[in-house]
């Protein structure tokens, strides 16, 4: 396959890059600074087999401080949908955030579960998605949870594996926002690049939305006892106040990937964050 991969320098794009190259696939990159939109852009992406857009230059503490940068990061995706438009592109899928759209409902969210996000960012998500319904119904949806691994910076105030391991690097002290027993799905950043490759691969995923993580809770307390095997270290947490934009217990059920997709996660919390600390250390 031939397949573009709008947002290709980022965390996630990074990663499906390498997963695109190592299966014998052909990446095709478009970044910030080589867009879809433009002229250059438009004329790789022609005949393209398939695109898929991880382009998120926001997170939940971005918008819900700037939300000028929610409607500018749609008006990216209007425009790239509408460069996309009239060019021969057979398969389209949109990685959206199954850790925020369904906001503060019961755990675990199914895919035919009301989206009630409760941030800006989840908010931001799921307006993507019905655009992206809206402009190209065949759109293949793909809802991740709180993905994690090699490649994850600490910024924004999300992915609190990056955030963490980066303090224990500098001799910090992790910070906990929040309940300790809030519990999330944690899914590791290559599974997610295999699960995006099995959705291009599979006539199946045509007009589906489905979730992608572990389909496992695991809370902040028992995330840290991971971290502090896999380190080595004693750690002394922080406990702060919660954020306004952290969501409750979130995780997901993974039954349709499985059925639509022949996939599940490979990667155990542990090997990941093993993964994880091994590419922070540089071994």
């Amino acid at each position: 396959m031939r397949v573009g991969v709008i947002g290709a320098r980022g965390f996630i794009g990074t990663a499906l890059t390498a997963a695109l190259e190592s299966a014998g696939h052909e990446a095709v990159p478009f970044t910030q600074e080589h867009p879809i939109t433009s002229p250059e852009g438009r004329k790789a992406a022609n005949g393209l087999d398939g695109a898929v857009w991880v382009a998120s230059s926001s997170t939940p503490a971005s918008v819900g401080q700037h939300p000028e940068t929610a409607d500018a990061e749609l008006d990216l995706f209007r425009e790239s949908l509408a460069a996309m438009a009239d060019l021969d592109i057979a398969r389209f899928i949109l990685v959206s955030s199954g850790g925020t759209v369904y906001g503060s409902a019961p755990a675990p969210s199914s895919e035919e579960d009301e989206l009630a996000p409760v941030n800006a960012y989840g908010r931001l998500k799921a307006q993507m998605e019905g655009i992206a319904r809206e402009q190209r119904p065949d759109s293949t949806i793909l809802r991740l949870s709180n993905v994690y691994g090699p490649g994850q910076l600490a910024k924004g105030g999300q992915g609190v594996l990056g955030h963490w391991l980066d303090a224990i690097i500098n001799g910090r002290r992790p910070v906990i926002f929040g309940d300790p027993a809030v519990a999330r799905d944690y899914v590791f950043v290559g599974d997610c690049a295999d699960a995006i490759i099995a959705a291009l691969a599979t006539d199946r995923s045509i007009g589906a939305t489905i979730n992608i993580g572990s389909g496992e809770p695991t809370s902040l307390c028992s995330l840290l006892d991971i971290v502090a095997q896999v380190t080595g270290r004693q750690i002394d947490p922080i406990i702060d106040e919660g954020r306004p934009f952290d969501n409750s217990s979130t995780w997901l059920r993974i039954d349709r990937a499985r059925d639509l997709l022949g996939w599940r996660p490979s990667t155990s919390l542990v090997d990941g964050v093993r993964a994880m600390w091994d590419w922070k250390v540089g071994r």
